[in-house]
Parts: C-alpha cells; structure tokens; sequence
C-alpha cells in the first residue's frame, strides 16, 4: 500500500488544475499559503469578475492527518447556548401555565436561578447525548467561514475518507453551507463532487488580503469578464423560480378573472331561452309566485321520477274547506296526460287530475289542476293570474288558467 497523500501535494494539485478545469479565467492569480490579515488560505484564486470588481476563489486542503477536522462533532458551544435556551423557554412556559406572581423576594430569585442553572446542565446533557442537528459541525467547513471570499471549497484526497459513510456526511454538509468539495487522486486529477454557492457578489474580499495591490496588477491586464459557473447555476435556478412564480401568478389571474367578469369559453346555457323566471327555483320541491306553492312539498333532492298514466277518473276531493281550484286546462285522458308532462318539464309540480264533472264540464273529460284548494272565489281568481304569469315567462301555452268551483 502506498503512502497516503500529503496536504501540500493536495494543495498543489488544486493550484495548477482548478482555474483551467473549471473557471478558465485569463489572467488569474494563484497561490498557495496566502494570508489575510489573521487567517491562511490554502489556496487562493482571484479574477476579474467585472470591470473593477474582482472575484476572491479559496479552497482549505486537508488529508489523512487531518481527518477530524473533516467529521461531525457536536460543538459544546452550541449545545451549551442551546441548553441555556431551552431552559429558560421551559421556566417561562411554567410560569404561564400556572399563572405564577412574581415577587422581587430571594426566595424567588434562587428557587429560580436554581431552576436555570440545573436545566440547564441538563437539557445541555441531553442535547450532546442526542447528537442534535442543530449542535454538530464540521470543522473543516466553519474554518473557510473565516476566509473572505466569494465561493469557498474543501479539497481531500482520495484516501482520505476510509468509510463512504463519512464522505457522505461531509458532501451533506456542504451542500447545506454552500461549500464546493473536490478529491484529488494519486495522479494529482481533481473530481468535483460538490460545486459552492456564490456569496456576496459585488463584495470586494481581495481588500482583505495583504497582495491585494500586486494581485489587482496582474489580473487586470486584458482580463475575461463574466460569471462563473456556479453563479449561472443559481442564476438558472432563480430563473426557474421566477417563471414558477409567474405562471402561478397568471394561474391565479385567469382564475379571478373567470370568476369576476365572466367564463374565458362562453356559457351555452347564458342564452335567455334557458333563464327561469326569479320567481320559479329549478330544482325545487315546487313552482313558487310571490309565496304561493302550486303543489304540495316535497322533500329536497327527492327524484319523482316519470309521470304515471292516469287510466281511471280521479275523485273530486281536494284539501279540507276548498271549495275552489284553479284549473289548468280540461282535456281528454291523453292530452291530460301529455299536458302534465309539459308542466313537470317546465319546472312545476303538484299538479293533479280530477273528473271534469267535478266543475261542471262533460264526464268524459279531465281537469288538470294545480293540486290546491281555496275557501273562496277571490282567492282562487288571484291564484289564477299569477299561474298564468308564470307559464307566460316559462314559455308554456295557457290553456285556460282560471278558478273553477267544485260542484257540490
């Protein structure tokens, strides 16, 4: 087994390679072990993003020999501020819940402060115990947090990781802190396996570094301008955003629009042929005019189904204390059949037959009446009009339409 590659040899790789495989800027500075003010980048690359606005590239370059930096850890830190959080908010909701007065005494104050502090060493064991999110970092990734610099990456051999599962949990990581990772192999070639997220673009990081003057007099001459590639990424991804959120938007439009002026395809039964008179519901138990039900209720959503064929003469009784009806029309067995199938079309229901000699007209004839009752003639002559209103704006022919009295 070979020896296992060195973190200079790492960063060298990462020098020569990275500009022409994958920004390809002309001119570029690249160095290693360039300082800023306090800290040390590994490897420093820096371009003319735009005329006078230079663009700051830094990768950290670890190995076998500094692998824990390059591991989860819980930070006790974190967990520390956490348990403090957390027990403060309990104490608090405690307080709320059993509407607890507060009073200026000692007492209080070290029954609460004892509270505190036991929560939390506590909840601070607790949380390093369950290895928490939110508590745990890698080392590697918040030391490039301290590097100024416009896209930051963390570049590892290829041996550097013995168990997969531990790559796994660094390119995780990454991607979640906006980190580029490269390995580099034996022969020195560089895999990029995760790309960074550009941060702070019209930042001039290069003030920070102490070459600022020297790096600024070799990439300005004749430089090539434009965005790098992780920034086209985000700014294609941006772009989907927005047309996501534009056709939603028109979606939306559409929508209040349809429902506030009207149907994008116009409605085949808007034509006044279809429209019911405001006094006659469709789909209601029966036909109205100003109160007056013709026909007796029936329950909603109850379908009545087909007419029935009337093939012997009704009795003369209507409602108790009707001495009068309103009579739709007196025809023979057929055509009184025929004619209330053409009211119960029309949207009217209650409708019944009677023999004719119930109103003075020929034994061989039916009435067809509204199926109701009246104690007097006014009453029944008033019923009369509004029917035959009704079945003017229905659109079906009057046939007679007048109060008949009930032969006694």
């Amino acid at each position: 087994m070979g020896s296992t590659l060195r973190e200079r040899f790492i960063q060298d790789a990462v020098a020569e390679r990275l500009n022409g495989q994958y920004y390809r800027r002309r001119p570029a500075y690249v160095n290693t072990e360039v300082y800023t003010r306090l800290r040390r980048a590994d490897v420093l690359l820096a371009f003319m993003r735009a005329p006078g606005r230079p663009y700051v590239v830094v990768v950290e370059a670890k190995s076998r020999s500094t692998i824990h930096q390059l591991k989860l850890r819980t930070s006790a830190h974190r967990a520390r501020w956490a348990g403090r959080i957390l027990s403060l908010l309990l104490i608090v909701g405690l307080l709320l819940l059993l509407g607890y007065e507060w009073y200026f005494n000692a007492w209080n104050t070290l029954l609460l402060l004892g509270l505190f502090v036991t929560g939390s060493v506590a909840i601070t064991g607790l949380v390093t115990r369950l290895q928490l999110s939110f508590t745990q970092r890698i080392g590697a990734i918040e030391q490039l947090g301290r590097y100024p610099a416009n896209e930051s990456w963390i570049a590892v051999g290829s041996d550097t990781f013995a168990r997969p599962a531990e790559e796994g949990t660094l390119r995780r990581h990454c991607r979640k802190h906006g980190v580029g990772l490269i390995v580099v192999n034996a022969a020195g070639k560089l895999t990029l396996r995760e790309t960074p997220c550009p941060r702070h673009v019209f930042n001039d990081y290069l003030s920070r570094y102490g070459k600022r003057k020297d790096i600024l007099a070799q990439i300005e001459q004749d430089p090539t301008y434009g965005p790098t590639p992780p920034e086209r990424r985000q700014n294609r991804r941006r772009f989907l955003h927005i047309a996501l959120l534009l056709a939603l938007t028109g979606l939306l439009v559409l929508l209040g629009y349809e429902r506030s002026y009207g149907p994008v395809v116009p409605d085949p039964f808007s034509h006044p042929r279809y429209r019911s008179p405001t006094e006659v519901v469709i789909g209601s138990p029966s036909g109205t005019v100003g109160g007056e039900v013709f026909g007796p209720t029936v329950a909603p959503g109850l379908h009545l189904g087909p007419l029935p064929q009337i093939t012997q003469a009704p009795d003369c009784a209507v409602e108790a204390g009707g001495r009068f009806v309103v009579v739709d029309a007196v025809l023979p067995r057929e055509e009184a059949n025929r004619r209330l199938s053409v009211l119960r079309a029309a949207g009217l229901r209650g409708h019944e037959l009677m023999r004719a000699n119930c109103v003075g007209e020929a034994d061989d004839l039916l009435v067809v009446y509204t199926g109701k009752g009246y104690p007097n003639l006014a009453r029944a002559e008033e019923t009369a009009r509004a029917y035959r209103g009704v079945l003017t704006q229905l659109g079906v022919p009057v046939v007679e339409g007048r109060a008949g009295a009930l032969v006694q």
